[in-house]
């Protein structure tokens, strides 16, 4: 039977999603505790590839097991609980205090959390002040300078639309399609906290650090805000900023049809 799940995790200790053979990532981990609550092996796939350091409340994953495992309340459970949630809060028990399922439910045959998904939302967080803060270390990138948040609102709104989003993809030589859909680019502040929002059909690979390495540039007022057109029409990661840091960035959520 083919199951879903939204998970949520804290990626300051581990090596990105993607399972490898040296030290720990998200997918192993989620894998490891699925594998030992149901007591078989368990391979699972997401919607998207977190890099290390990159944090996840929306994460989306699917998983087939041989176990069926009913919505329906379970004779005798004193809480009136389904199988699947009591399969959620046994999984939940097994995983490090950083990873979290926030639900378990049966899934369509065939449900693939990438191919389906039809938009995703990514939030990026600035902690702006000269003093850092120890409680935004691991949740923020810090940025001393004070950013002008107009021309980096200004910069941000030239990426809605339909673009090709080359110079803001991985730099490699390996030609992957580049071409999104933004539905939302924006950017707030609140005190010293500036977050970024973004929403598409799809990103590319490293698109959003990307994206901000550019605005807290043009923030900084190295750039005039006028460069995201450009580097929109360049379509050459070599001429952009270099990517912000991993640790700000956090998948949201991901929508399905």
């Amino acid at each position: 039977m083919r199951y879903r799940a939204v998970v949520a995790y804290d990626g300051t200790a581990y090596q990105g999603w993607q399972a490898q053979p040296s030290g720990a990532t998200v997918q192993q981990t989620i894998e490891d505790a699925l594998s030992t609550v149901l007591r078989e092996p368990v391979r699972v796939v997401a919607a998207g590839r977190t890099d290390a350091g990159v944090h996840a409340r929306g994460q989306v994953i699917a998983f087939d097991a041989g176990v069926v495992l009913s919505a329906e309340p379970v004779d005798g459970d004193p809480a009136g609980r389904s199988a699947l949630a009591r399969t959620l809060r046994s999984v939940n028990a097994v995983l490090p205090e950083d990873v979290v399922l926030r639900t378990l439910e049966i899934a369509a045959p065939g449900f693939d959390p990438r191919r389906d998904a039809v938009r995703r939302g990514y939030r990026y967080r600035i902690w702006n002040a000269e003093v850092r803060s120890p409680f935004e270390r691991t949740r923020a990138w810090h940025v001393r300078e004070p950013l002008d948040d107009a021309a980096m609102r200004a910069a941000a709104a030239q990426l809605v639309g339909e673009h090709d989003f080359a110079s803001f993809q991985g730099a490699d030589d390996v030609p992957r399609p580049s071409v999104r859909e933004v539905t939302r680019s924006e950017l707030c502040r609140d005190g010293e906290v500036v977050e970024y929002a973004i929403e598409a059909n799809s990103f590319a690979r490293h698109m959003v650090r990307n994206v901000v390495g550019l605005l807290v540039e043009v923030g900084r007022g190295r750039l005039p805000s006028m460069t995201a057109g450009a580097l929109l029409e360049a379509r050459d990661r070599r001429i952009a900023p270099p990517p912000a840091p991993p640790q700000g960035l956090c998948l949201e959520w991901v929508r399905y049809p």
